[in-house]
């Protein structure tokens, strides 16, 4: 917390390695089709890649590439079951992060 000798208030300072987590998020999620997605995953809980291309409307190549960046940077777990690969949201930041694009509070 840093206090403001001008003003007297206090600010809460972000540390940097909040900072790091945040703005690797912030860009990782910065695409569209990532976005929706998230949303997707967000309302569905879990999907597998067929659920997720075909609710999105792309491609099956486009959203494998995009699922993987976003499991890559740990924002997204996977499982598999079978022959199925199922993915759902793994950290919460990206929750907020969708919470905020949805609220307009960007």
């Amino acid at each position: 917390m840093v206090v403001r000798p001008d003003t007297g208030s206090t600010e809460t300072t972000l540390a940097h390695s909040d900072l790091e987590g945040t703005a690797h998020i912030l860009k990782c999620l910065g695409h569209p089709t990532r976005l929706q997605i998230l949303d997707f995953l967000d309302r569905a809980e879990e999907a597998t890649v067929t659920e997720i291309y075909e609710a999105v409307g792309v491609s099956q190549p486009v959203a494998s590439q995009h699922l993987t960046t976003m499991w890559d940077k740990g924002i997204l777990v996977r499982r598999r079951d079978g022959v199925n690969v199922y993915y759902r949201i793994g950290d919460p930041r990206a929750r907020t992060v969708l919470d905020c694009v949805r609220g307009g509070d960007c």
